[in-house]
Parts: C-alpha cells; sequence; structure tokens
C-alpha cells in the first residue's frame, strides 16, 4: 500500500458531486458540498491525507487537524481532527465529519472508516441518496458503500426540509424506524417499528415494513387505499405485492366495504419467451347487501406462440351474478355487459395457407334476454384459407372455407331452438393490375354455404339441410394524383384519390336458412368495399350497386405524418335490396328484421381528421341519408393539447339505427363529451368530464377533482356520479390518490380511471 503524505495547505478547484435523480418541481441540486479536490492520480488501495496540520507516525497514529482530508478510491472524507491507523488501515474522524461516496453524502459529529472492507460507522448522522434524493438522519449509521446503509432510530424522505415557516409542499412525509436498512444494490428498504408521519403527524405504524428506493420491483406490503361510494360505503385496501421471479408477479389484496363485507383480490401476471398471460380473481363471501351470498368474478387471459407461426389465445370471463358489475364495476361499459365471452383461438399458417380453430361460449349477464336471441356457442370453428397463385398483374386464386357447429343448448341439456352444423366454401379469382398511380381489381368468385341442422322442442321451420349458391363479381379501382403544397413554411404532399367500386350479387330468397351469427355491419367508410353488407355468412345481401369515393390526403413531407385527410363515398343502388335478416321466435315463427331497401341512393358518408396545427386535432364523421333527409350518425371531435399535462376534449355524438333495422327511437344516441386536465398553477391543476345525454336530459358520467404535485407528493381527489346500469340507476363516489414520490402510493387506480376518462391524459408537468 502507498501512503500519499502532501504537503499542508488549501487546495483549489472542486468536484461537483451536486447530482442524482431529477423529478418534476424537485430543487435542480441537492444542496450537497463539493468534494474537496485531490490533485493526484490513486490506483488501487492508495490513500491521500492532508490537512492544515499533520503529525505524522509511520507505524503508529497520524494526527490529522484542521481541514483533515482522506480520499481512497471514489469514497472522500473531510473533518476538523482524524485520527489514521496505518497498521490496523482504518481512521477516526470527529468534528463536522462530511463523507462522500458514488451512492451517498453524510454529515455526522464523529466517525469511524475501514479501508480495508470499505465500511463507515458514523454517530448522528445526515445522509443523502444521490439516485433519488432521498434524506434523512440516523442516531447512528453504518455504510457499505454502494452497497448498504443501516441505521438506528432513522427516518427517510424525499422531501425538501420546511424553512422557518410553515410550507405545505415541503416536509410533507417522512418514515422513522427502530432499525433502518437501505439495499442500494437491490434499491429497496426494509424498517422495524415504522411510523409514517404526515407533516409530522402519525398516522400509520408497522412493525416491519419494505419500500422502494427505485422503481424496481419487489415484494412486500403497498400503501393502503381508500374510497367511499353509494353502492358499497366506505372502501379500504392493503395490497401486497409478491415478485416471484422476474417474468411473474402477483397483487393479494384484501378489499374492505362497510357496507357489503371483505372482499379478496388476487392478480397474477406472467410473462415467458414464448407466452403471456393474466389471471385476475375477486371473491366477496357472504355480501351483506346480497342476501348473504358469495360474489365473485374470474378473468384469464394466455397467448402462446409456437412454431415460429403458431398462435394461441384463450380467453375465461365469469361474474356471480349479473348485478356485480353495477355494484363494483367501474364504468357504463361494465354495468351495460350483456354476455361475456369465453373463448379459444387456435391459428397457424404457411407461405399461401392459413388454419384457425375456435371453440367459443357466452356467459348471458341479462337474464331477460329471450334465449332464442342469446349468442349461440361455436363448438369449433375452423377456417382455411389457401392461395396458391398471388400477385400484380397476375392471376390470383384464392380459397376461403369455413365449417361451424353451432348451439344454444340449456344446462338441462334441452335445444331450446335450431342448432347444427354450417360448412361455407368461397373459391375467388381476381387479375390485380396495380401501379403507384392507380390499380384495377376484377374479382368474381362463387359461395356455397350448406347446413345441416337439428331442431328440437318445437315442429321444425327449417328444412335439415338447406344450401345456397350465389355468384360475387367486385371491380375496384382508383388513382393516386399528387402535387407539391406549402403551407406555412412546411413542405407538404397533396393527394386526389378518386374511386370507384362495382359489387354484383343476385338476388335468392334466403328465408329457408336460419341466423347463428349474422347482423348488419354498422355502417362506415369502409362499409361502402364490403361484399356483403351482413357480418356473418347466413345472409349475403344481394346487390347491384356502384359506389363513388373521393379521398384526399395532406401529408409532411419531412415527417412523413399524415396533417390532414377527407374522403367521401356514396352507393347507387341498380337495383332494390331485398334480403334482410329474419330471427326464430320463442314461439317457433319466422320475424322479419328489417324491410328491402328500394332507395336509389345509399346514405353518404364523410369522414375528416386534421392534425396540421400544433396543439389542435380535430376529426369529423357523418353518415347522412339523402332519401329521408336524416342524419345516421354524426361524431365531432376536437382536442387542445399544448402540452403534456394541458389537455381539453370536446366532442358531440348523433347515432340512429342502421337501416334495415327496427327502430325503437327515433335517435339511439345524441351525446356532448366534455373532458379535461387542466393547471391552476405552477402545481395545482383541475380534471373533469361532463358526458351528457341530449335527447333524456340527463349526465352519463359526470366527476370533477383536483391535482397536486409536488417534489415528494402527488394529490389526486376526484368526485363522481356516473350511470350503473340501463335502467337508470346512479352511482356517487369519490376517489383519492396520495403518491408518496420515492415510496409508495395509496390509491393509484384513480391514475387509470384518468387515463380512461380523459383522452391524452398526463398526471405530470
Amino acid at each position: 500500500m502507498l501512503l500519499l503524505l502532501l504537503s499542508t495547505g488549501g487546495n483549489a478547484g472542486a468536484q461537483d458531486q451536486d447530482g442524482g435523480a431529477k423529478q418534476p418541481f424537485c430543487p435542480t441540486g441537492l444542496d450537497i458540498p463539493a468534494r474537496p479536490p485531490v490533485d493526484v492520480e490513486l490506483g488501487e488501495g492508495d490513500i491521500y491525507i492532508n490537512a492544515d496540520q499533520i503529525d505524522a507516525v509511520e507505524e503508529g497514529v497520524s494526527q490529522l487537524k484542521g481541514n483533515a482530508e482522506l480520499a481512497a478510491d471514489n469514497r472522500q472524507a473531510r473533518a476538523d481532527e482524524v485520527l489514521y491507523n496505518r497498521a490496523e488501515n482504518n481512521a477516526v474522524l470527529s468534528g463536522d465529519v462530511k463523507f462522500w461516496d458514488e451512492a451517498v453524502f453524510l454529515s455526522s459529529e464523529s466517525a469511524y472508516i475501514e479501508f480495508d472492507n470499505d465500511t463507515g460507522s458514523f454517530k448522528t448522522a445526515d445522509y443523502r441518496l444521490l439516485d433519488n434524493g432521498g434524506r434523512g438522519r440516523a442516531e447512528s449509521l453504518f455504510i457499505d458503500p454502494g452497497k448498504l446503509t443501516t441505521g438506528k432510530n432513522a427516518d427517510y424522505t424525499t422531501c425538501e426540509p420546511e424553512d422557518d415557516e410553515w410550507d405545505f409542499e415541503k416536509n410533507v412525509w417522512k418514515i422513522s424506524a427502530s432499525e433502518l436498512a437501505l439495499n442500494h444494490e437491490t434499491d429497496r428498504g426494509i424498517g422495524k417499528n415504522i411510523v409514517l408521519r404526515i407533516k409530522d403527524i402519525p398516522v400509520f405504524y408497522s412493525p416491519y415494513f419494505t419500500f422502494p428506493l427505485s422503481k424496481k420491483r419487489k415484494s412486500g406490503l403497498l400503501m393502503p387505499g381508500f374510497g367511499t361510494s353509494g353502492n358499497n360505503g366506505f372502501e379500504t385496501q392493503l395490497p401486497y405485492y409478491w415478485n416471484i421471479a422476474p417474468n411473474m408477479d402477483a397483487t393479494i389484496t384484501p378489499r374492505l366495504f362497510t357496507d357489503n363485507g371483505v372482499m379478496g383480490l388476487f392478480e397474477y401476471r406472467y410473462l415467458f419467451d414464448k407466452s403471456e398471460g393474466r389471471l385476475n380473481l375477486e371473491y366477496l363471501p357472504g355480501d351483506d347487501q346480497f342476501n348473504n351470498r358469495d360474489r365473485s368474478l374470474i378473468e384469464f387471459e394466455h397467448n402462446q406462440r409456437f412454431l415460429k407461426r403458431g398462435r394461441l389465445s384463450l380467453t375465461y370471463n365469469r361474474i356471480s351474478d349479473r348485478e356485480y358489475f353495477e355494484d363494483f364495476g367501474a364504468q357504463l361499459a361494465d354495468t351495460s355487459t350483456r354476455y361475456l365471452p369465453r373463448r379459444a383461438d387456435l391459428r397457424y399458417g404457411g407461405n399461401n395457407w392459413k388454419l384457425s380453430v375456435r371453440a367459443q361460449s357466452y356467459q348471458v349477464i341479462d337474464r331477460n334476454i329471450d334465449v332464442t336471441s342469446r349468442p349461440y356457442k361455436t363448438l369449433p370453428q375452423v377456417r382455411f384459407s389457401y392461395s396458391p397463385l398471388s400477385g400484380n398483374n397476375k392471376i390470383n386464386l384464392n380459397l376461403a372455407s369455413e365449417v361451424t357447429y353451432f348451439d344454444r343448448t340449456d344446462k338441462a341439456g334441452i335445444v331450446n331452438d335450431v342448432a347444427g352444423f354450417r360448412a361455407d366454401l368461397y373459391p375467388s379469382v381476381s387479375y390485380p393490375l396495380k401501379s403507384r398511380a392507380a390499380f384495377l381489381i376484377p374479382k368474381i368468385g362463387v359461395r356455397h354455404t350448406r347446413y345441416n341442422l337439428t331442431e328440437k322442442g318445437r315442429e321444425g321451420v327449417f328444412g335439415s339441410s338447406p344450401d345456397r349458391t350465389l355468384p360475387i363479381l367486385s371491380i375496384d379501382s382508383g388513382i393516386f394524383l399528387e402535387r407539391a403544397a406549402r403551407i406555412d413554411e412546411n413542405d407538404y404532399l397533396h393527394t386526389l384519390e378518386p374511386r370507384l367500386y362495382y359489387l354484383y350479387v343476385p338476388d335468392e330468397d334466403q328465408s329457408d336458412l336460419p341466423v347463428f351469427d349474422t347482423a348488419i355491419f354498422n355502417l362506415d367508410y369502409n362499409a361502402f368495399f364490403r361484399e356483403n353488407r351482413f357480418a356473418g355468412i347466413d345472409r349475403i345481401g344481394d346487390a347491384n350497386q356502384i359506389t363513388l369515393a373521393i379521398g384526399s390526403r395532406l401529408i409532411n413531407q419531412k415527417t412523413g405524418r399524415q396533417a390532414a385527410f377527407f374522403r367521401v363515398a356514396q352507393s347507387y343502388f341498380l337495383a332494390d335490396q331485398d334480403v334482410i335478416r329474419q330471427t326464430l321466435t320463442a314461439e317457433g315463427e319466422i320475424r322479419d328484421d328489417g324491410a328491402p331497401n328500394e332507395d336509389l341512393l345509399s346514405p353518404f358518408a364523410a369522414e375528416t381528421g386534421i392534425t396540421i396545427f400544433d396543439d389542435w386535432t380535430l376529426s369529423g364523421e357523418m353518415h347522412w341519408n339523402p332519401n329521408n333527409k336524416t342524419i345516421g350518425k354524426m361524431a365531432l371531435k376536437a382536442q387542445y393539447k399544448p402540452a403534456d399535462n394541458k389537455v381539453i376534449n370536446l366532442a358531440y355524438r348523433v347515432r340512429r339505427e342502421a337501416s334495415g333495422l327496427i327502430r325503437r327511437n327515433p335517435t339511439d344516441i345524441e351525446q356532448t363529451d366534455l373532458s379535461f386536465n387542466w393547471p391552476l398553477a405552477k402545481q395545482w391543476s383541475v380534471v373533469g368530464r361532463w358526458n351528457y345525454a341530449v335527447p333524456e336530459n340527463r349526465s352519463i358520467d359526470l366527476f370533477a377533482g383536483i391535482q397536486f404535485e409536488s417534489c415528494c407528493v402527488g394529490i389526486r381527489a376526484v368526485g363522481r356520479r356516473y350511470l350503473t346500469n340501463l335502467d337508470g340507476d346512479f352511482n356517487t363516489g369519490f376517489f383519492l390518490q396520495f403518491e408518496l414520490k420515492g415510496l409508495a402510493g395509496i390509491g393509484g387506480r384513480t391514475v387509470d380511471f384518468l387515463h380512461q376518462a380523459i383522452p391524452g391524459y398526463e398526471p405530470g408537468p
């Protein structure tokens, strides 16, 4: 070992150690004194000493007084006095001790440093963690630099200390412990007899507690969450996070409702090289508000890859009762759910073929739905497609086929209506002609569908094996025109894209065929270019029509992003559309669901969007029926987002039921929607949403809240009143998140809720 004894005297220059991770609203520096400079190069095991006065003893204890300094590797120390024992290779420091290393800075009254094992012990020490800005004080402190810091009667916080006057955003929280260990290798803190204080007021105690020093995952208790709602009363939960392995974890949460009882929640997630999945369980034994019945929820998803091109997907959902989502769901999309899917999909393919197998059933939540209106099970559905010839400027051959067994058997094993097999075969030939400026795609095919039916419980209304064979002819064409454009000193590519589409399918009476999975497509721009106006193949719509469309785009030539677009389409019918959808009633009668279309013109569809402005995004969609001069659908949206934490969304929506359906109301939906996240001051902001149904003259979802963000704490409080079911019942709730920066969060679901409810929401500045 080389001992460097340098001359006494002052030093010039400084090495800035004022660093660390920066958080929004945090000070730009950690207020850490600069390291004393070392003007010689130290090798491994070398120790540098310097002081105003040095009393050196070759084989004994050397005494350093006045600005005494020690340095070894990346560690440095300064004190009023140092006793350095060369034989034992240790040092005793006293009087205004300061210590620097890569992970921590601390000051204390006295210290003892072991250079052989790179450890130190300090009395009455104040410390700063350089990676996250955490700080605290300990009666005694032991450090193994970069590895471990332990303390007796210690505290920890990421908040800045208060000045002389009371400050809301400083010294918000700290934890105190009889024993505290900060593991810098695992980025985890462990404390015994932990007390959490908010503004020096004790609010939580635990005999044992772990907390993160970074965002690395670690098993342990999370902070409790709480809230209140009109359906369930006051609720509180205490989650436990289990970091099972690097590729899997689980969260176990007891959730107490004052009006319902104690619910257990379990979420398990896993991720492997070729698979991933999630299991979510909820169980409430003996609900006090539900005749002491047990209530539960199961959600399972799994995705698996195999043999390079193979895919397996599994989905399973189940709830114990139809009111479960009304009582515990968060939004109308949950509470108005009528079916829960259960599905298994297996897919595999080669260079020119694809095979898929699906088994699917549903849990019917709304038992008031007539049994003949409930969805069928597919046990199974097998699809195969084959394209032996494909490419541009050549003949393309394609084969699409499907075999499906449909069943709607109830639990007693009684077939309530028609069931059976459906086989569909659709070979087609096309000859695409494509260039950069135009395309022409003529196509002709023949679709053959055959059924093998079973009808029990009533007289049969369909034959045992009806079938249908239809030719399908289409011609799709379009051209691309473009020119350069300059707008506001930016270069754009402006396109004009007219399109012409012809479709012919002969009219054939299909009322002798059952309807297993067929509905009418929602009208949108893409629907004008589909071969069938029905979703599903139980009905093939007759067609003799021409569709005219034109689109235009504005593309930023520097970024390649689409700045604006506009497109319109309309069909001209050369013959009436007579094929409609029929349903089988519970009495065994066939009922028409809709009426033939005798109009000359289809609804006119237009879509547009503009993102050319830095802060504004505008979009719109409208479907106008020239035959009865009514708007079938209209959606207008505007978003103003000048910064990440500033957003205002405006929307207006109108939707009428599609042509061909029996209308219950002239207007099905007419709603306005306003949502926002907007700062009031540097650290305060407001959030809110108002979703309003115009014809019913009532709010569907209404909430407002306030947020506060500082260096060490985030607070979000939201009050909400929302529709829970289609009968018009409302629930009122209060959501609160209290986030302790660098420690944990209370009520973390609040941020998830705001992300879903406010497009473009960002919690930070």
